[in-house]
């Protein structure tokens, strides 16, 4: 952490200095900065390189105080010429940008208004003081569901002989060629008389995004506090959360049913009147 000397202090970009009753704001740069930058004969576009004076400009403006704006842009100006850029090519980039700053800083205010692409229609508003934002209509595929179901599910197995649980995400280990990291094959190796009950698997909850599902994997965890699962395989809890996790309920989110298929009908045999007829 930085630390103030001689009523300085530096903060990412900025060198804030004590003066007086006031504080004064300057671009910092470290004691081993050489002021080294693209050489103007180097094979770069131009459009590159006036970005860079341009950059360093807009940064100094926005960042020093007044009274320290001028003293800024000198030692740009310097650092420059030592890079190979002529004092003409420095001020054609500054000037354009210093002008478009002041005029921004007149035009504080400007209204701005989300459309979806129409022709022109931003000439149009730009007259009136209106920024146009464009964004994308509605498209057919947006109304469709993905095919693919993108869920996650935690899941909660459960012993025959004790009443233990074992949680994880997604699918089991052991299928992603994990018998070494699975809890499963390493508790049905030690105790080998306990029996998982698959099928009795139970959704506790479905939560998209890898670092929220860590998250809820370790409070579902810490729910269900007679468990087999390693430490090592999730996400570590901070104790100052137990209590409040201690209070809320264990919900179950129980997978819906799948309706049995009905049986085939069978064909019934023609009647003894149907065969006389034909």
């Amino acid at each position: 952490m930085e630390t103030e000397e001689n009523n300085q202090l530096a903060f990412l970009d900025v060198l804030v200095k004590r003066n007086g009753d006031h504080l004064d704001h300057t671009v910092y740069r470290k004691p081993t900065h050489t002021d080294r930058y693209l050489h103007n004969l180097s094979n770069h576009h131009p459009s590159q390189k006036q970005g860079i004076i341009g950059t360093l400009a807009n940064r100094a403006r926005r960042i020093c105080a007044n009274d320290h704006i001028q003293e800024e842009l000198s030692h740009l100006n310097k650092a420059f010429l030592a890079n190979g850029y002529n004092e003409k090519e420095i001020k054609a980039t500054l000037a354009p940008r210093q002008r478009r700053l002041d005029v921004n800083e007149q035009n504080n205010t400007v209204n701005k208004a989300f459309l979806p692409y129409v022709y022109r229609i931003g000439k149009v508003l730009r007259k009136h003081n209106i920024k146009t934002i464009y964004k994308p209509t509605r498209k057919i595929k947006d109304c469709w569901r993905p095919a693919k179901d993108k869920r996650r599910i935690y899941w909660n197995y459960q012993t025959l002989s004790r009443n233990e649980t074992y949680g994880t995400q997604e699918k089991l280990q052991v299928r992603a060629n994990r018998r070494q990291k699975s809890a499963v094959a390493e508790h049905a190796l030690r105790d080998g008389d306990h029996k998982i009950q698959f099928e009795d698997t139970q959704v506790i909850a479905t939560t998209s995004g890898y670092h929220p599902r860590l998250v809820r994997e370790a409070v579902e965890i810490h729910k269900h506090p007679n468990n087999f699962n390693r430490k090592e395989e999730t996400l570590y809890l901070n104790r100052i959360w137990h209590p409040a996790i201690s209070r809320t309920k264990v919900a179950v989110q129980r997978s819906r049913p799948v309706p049995e298929e009905p049986p085939p009908e069978q064909a019934t045999p023609p009647s003894a009147d149907a065969e006389a007829s034909v």
